[in-house]
């Protein structure tokens, strides 16, 4: 093992003693080597940029010539260590027809205080790493002239010699061993697709944090068990607990023309990557699927078309297409909602001229009232009406009109809002809307919801804390269907789960007993409700801008103070819990932290009245803006 270098002629200093010479913000007087930039280092870091300048051969040994630099683009000088992960990709076909391409693991080398090849800190940003041998031979993978190759360098996790932090950073080079750039390479996924669910997704210690690194390793010539290579390593993985429809592929294969294999997984089928979902499939074996020792024949019957199609919404969105249902106008009364419904068809933009009772490819089609929208409604239950069932009580030509009593809408509530939400299901033969009598086939309805005041609908309402598209980022934008078809996490769900519902006073964790939409919400993803044991939340449970949308003045609705909308935490046995504590109790259970809310004006299982007095001072310190801000000290991205 050869010593880390500041330069070639000076191979016995060890890297620390480097680092120290070099500091931080020193500067040697010198601009750097010629023809490579110069300047004053960094001082402050809080991103890395790696960029790889060119790879040259001497005798087949690879030597990476690379550029480090911070957010400012200003060089990063004395990095204390590395590693450097190099493979070969083979083309697909390569190994047999009809196999995908892949990648052949040829080594990891890493420096510290001492290096397996040869490094050399330039001390301006620039670096170089020279490999300790040729890549030919090495972990028995013959060295390709004209294939495309990788290597994947891996800094931070530590500190320079200042005490600077370092973050993890990954970065790829794809090339050929002809000085050229690679006229193909294998990238099917964006890190940011994975992200949209997994926040800063890592592995091996949070040093790994890039597919185009986990790849380089999993794969055959690399790992021993053949499912741990990467494709059905990760499929595996996601059969289990997978918050969105497995059977669209592109949840994770978004489609990006920027990729060099987009479409990939419907355009080369194989044994290994299809199997590793279709789990009841032996295909040597001929169980589940003819007899098939090899990919060869798999595009065969599987074509990219095909196969698209069997993984798609598409017959879904065609269904959906041919159905609107419009509510045009409601007037309350007392306490019933009079309201008038137009049903029509978006695919021919003609409207059903019939009452949906008389539609017979509705199987089911309800709407649900409650009113009250500044205090998150005034009862547990909404009242509702089935469609279906419901012979409007006047109307024509499209244009019906229904009645929904019952509303609970007291003296002082009468200037406030209500939400009408729509939900159902339609019967269909493939992509078309066909009788209910003839098929047993249904797809749900986008379930929708509609704010109304006492004498006409309204724009605005209950106020907006997540949207469809927040937890669409990863359940699919109303893919997530509960009671059948309510699937509106925006506005539907918390017409019933609203703060009428009630916890437990004998609970450890009050908030993981009650069905208040915000607290069932909060537990559930922090898996701490007893009946979903087995949730287990993909991304950093801290960061709240993964469900939380931004208001209209552009601050996350985590922030505090709360909404005024927001009421106590109502208990069974008649006590309640201030707001502030209530949300912020879900998560911190400790004593030590509700003893310091209650310090600060909490109320916990106290009256009502002491609980809605407002006597909390949580914002003070963690306000937008103040020291300790819940903005800024959960890990929000």
């Amino acid at each position: 093992m050869k010593l880390i270098t500041q330069s070639r002629l000076h191979k016995s200093i060890p890297l620390g003693l480097i680092a120290i010479l070099a500091g931080c913000g020193g500067d040697d007087g010198n601009s750097g080597n010629p023809g490579e930039p110069g300047g004053p280092p960094a001082t402050e870091i809080t991103a890395l940029s790696i960029a790889v300048s060119d790879v040259a051969f001497d005798a087949g040994i690879a030597t990476i010539n690379y550029r480090i630099t911070n957010e400012q683009d200003e060089p990063v000088v004395g990095i204390p260590s590395a590693t450097y992960i190099a493979a070969q990709l083979l083309p697909m076909g390569y190994t047999n027809a009809g196999n995908a391409s892949q990648w052949q693991y040829f080594t990891s080398e890493s420096c510290s205080n001492v290096c397996d090849g040869e490094f050399i800190d330039h001390k301006n940003g620039q670096y170089s790493y020279t490999f300790s041998g040729a890549f030919d031979g090495m972990n028995d993978i013959s060295f390709m002239s004209g294939a495309t190759q990788r290597v994947v360098i891996k800094v931070g996790g530590d500190a320079l010699p200042d005490g600077t932090a370092l973050p993890i950073t990954n970065q790829h080079h794809d090339w050929q061993d002809k000085g050229s750039e690679p006229a193909y390479t294998r990238n099917l996924i964006e890190m940011d697709t994975c992200n949209s669910c997994h926040n800063d997704l890592a592995f091996h210690g949070s040093k790994y944090n890039e597919v185009e690194t986990c790849v380089t390793c999993h794969n055959l010539d690399k790992v021993s068990n053949p499912d741990n290579v990467f494709a059905p390593m990760v499929h595996g993985k996601h059969l289990v607990g997978f918050p969105a429809s497995l059977a669209n592929c592109q949840t994770c294969h978004a489609a990006d023309e920027t990729l060099t294999e987009n479409m990939n997984w419907a355009r080369v089928p194989t044994m290994e990557a299809c199997g590793s979902c279709h789990t009841n499939i032996d295909f040597p074996a001929g169980q589940g699927h003819p007899t098939q020792q090899d990919n060869s024949n798999c595009v065969a019957c599987h074509n990219s078309e095909w196969t698209m199609s069997a993984h798609s919404q598409a017959d879904t969105d065609a269904v959906l297409g041919q159905f609107n249902v419009e509510i045009v106008s409601a007037v309350l009364t007392d306490t019933t909602v009079e309201l008038a419904v137009r049903l029509s068809n978006p695919a021919t933009n003609e409207v059903y001229t019939e009452s949906a009772d008389k539609l017979n490819f509705v199987n089911d089609l309800r709407i649900y009232a409650n009113w009250g929208v500044s205090v998150d409604y005034t009862t547990r239950s909404a009242r509702s009406i089935k469609l279906q069932d419901t012979a409007p009580i006047s109307g024509s030509d499209g244009l019906y009109t229904y009645q929904i009593s019952g509303l609970t809408v007291p003296s002082e509530l009468t200037a406030d809002k209500g939400t009408l939400a729509i939900q159902g299901k339609l019967c269909s033969d493939d992509d078309t809307l066909a009788s209910c009598a003839e098929t047993d086939n249904t797809t749900n309805l986008k379930s929708s919801h509609q704010f109304f005041s006492a004498t006409a609908l309204s724009d605005t309402g209950r106020r907006v804390v997540v949207t469809n598209e927040t937890c669409g980022s990863c359940h699919g934008d109303q893919q997530l269907n509960y009671h059948g078809s309510r699937n509106d996490l925006e506005g539907q769900c918390q017409v019933c789960h609203n703060r009428n519902m009630q916890a437990e006073a004998s609970a450890d964790n009050p908030a993981a007993s009650t069905a208040d939409y915000k607290h069932l919400v909060h537990t559930l993803h922090a898996g701490s409700r007893e009946s979903y044991p087995d949730i287990n939340y993909p991304g950093n449970i801290g960061n709240c801008a993964q469900c939380h949308t931004e208001d209209d003045a552009g601050v996350l609705t985590a922030a505090l103070p709360l909404d005024s909308a927001v009421q106590p935490l109502a208990f069974d046995d008649g006590s309640f819990t201030s707001p502030t504590a209530a949300i912020c109790s879900a998560c911190h259970t400790s004593d030590t932290s509700m003893s310091h809310m209650a310090q600060q004006g909490a109320v916990f299982k106290g009256t009502e009245a002491d609980a809605s007095a407002g006597t909390e001072s949580c914002a003070t310190c963690h306000g937008q803006g103040a020291t300790y801000d819940v903005l800024a000290v959960h890990p929000i991205k």
